[in-house]
């Protein structure tokens, strides 16, 4: 699994609505992957992507060659909505845990 985090700032006067329209890929990735999308609590123009990509590390490099021209398209359209400095943090999964048993803490 390979886990992606990507930090983008609203340009002055767009609305996370703004940001999803442009986010939104044409096509799928052919390959299961998940995103969770968040907004700051604290700063309504922050917004993060978490993204749960269904591979191997080293099959990364080319499932990002098969679908970079798709992403071309969508980081065009991004770069209305988004200001120009984005965090990008790629990982390598190596554990899942499972919190939700037992009561909650007093």
């Amino acid at each position: 699994m390979i886990i992606t985090i990507l930090t983008r700032r609203l340009r002055d006067g767009k609305t996370y609505e703004d940001f999803r329209a442009a986010w939104e890929p044409d096509n799928g990735f052919g390959i299961p992957t998940r995103v969770v999308s968040g907004q700051s609590a604290t700063d309504r123009r922050e917004i993060v992507t978490i993204g749960f990509t269904d591979i191997d590390a080293s099959e990364a490099e080319a499932f990002l060659t098969q679908i970079g021209p798709q992403e071309a398209v969508r980081h065009d359209r991004l770069t209305a909505v988004v200001e120009d400095d984005v965090h990008r943090a790629i990982y390598a999964q190596v554990a899942d845990d499972d919190l939700s048993d037992g009561p909650p803490p007093d």
